[in-house]
């Protein structure tokens, strides 16, 4: 499990790069006009990093949770949606909406050079909580936890459209990926 973070970083370097490479004029428009009137609200960051404290957090707990077999498929799962996702965002690079004052975590990660300063299609923040949220829910199951996790979703869904980090077509592809991920899991022979 621990290869997860280390197999993210890679495919998210290699389609950075790749996009780089491309440059501003391979960047699509994924906004709508709805997404103009979503407002900024810096103050959702809170909402945004809580994608890592419940995927790591309690993903981490309901993978442990799991059967061997379930285990195994959940990650090689997880890890055919990283690698679909940075596919996507290797030929599809999207610009975000980037507000004109950015947070000070947008700044630190965006402006560094080591991530991507453009979104990506998909969220993969969104995917990732929705991912999780399905794990949890079959393993945990009961109206608490599938609440909680619908919760998450929605608030890391909100918290990325109102601190423009994506559009919504970048959160609905998130969660469509997750989506057939999650199905790829559950049909998958044991």
């Amino acid at each position: 499990m621990a290869i997860l973070p280390l197999l993210h970083c890679v495919c998210y370097w290699i389609a950075t790069r790749i996009t780089v490479l491309r440059g501003p004029e391979a960047l699509i428009q994924t906004e709508i006009a709805l997404d103009r009137l979503i407002p900024y609200v810096p103050a959702t960051w809170p909402f945004y990093w809580v994608a890592y404290v419940y995927v790591i957090g309690v993903g981490g707990l309901a993978l442990y949770r799991l059967s061997d077999a379930n285990f195994r498929r959940a990650v090689v799962a997880v890890s055919a949606m990283m690698i679909i996702g940075a596919a996507i965002q290797t030929l599809f690079p999207a610009r975000a909406p980037w507000p004109p004052n950015p947070t000070t975590s947008q700044r630190l990660f965006h402006d560094s050079g080591l991530i991507l300063p453009y979104a990506t299609l998909p969220s993969m923040h969104v995917a990732y909580c929705a991912f999780t949220a399905g794990v949890v829910s079959s393993v945990l199951p009961g109206r608490s936890m599938t609440a909680l996790g619908m919760a998450v979703v929605l608030a890391v869904a909100v918290s990325t459209l109102t601190l423009r980090e994506h559009v919504i077509l970048d959160a609905l592809t998130g969660l469509a990926l997750a989506t057939v991920t999650l199905w790829w899991w559950k049909k998958s022979p044991a």
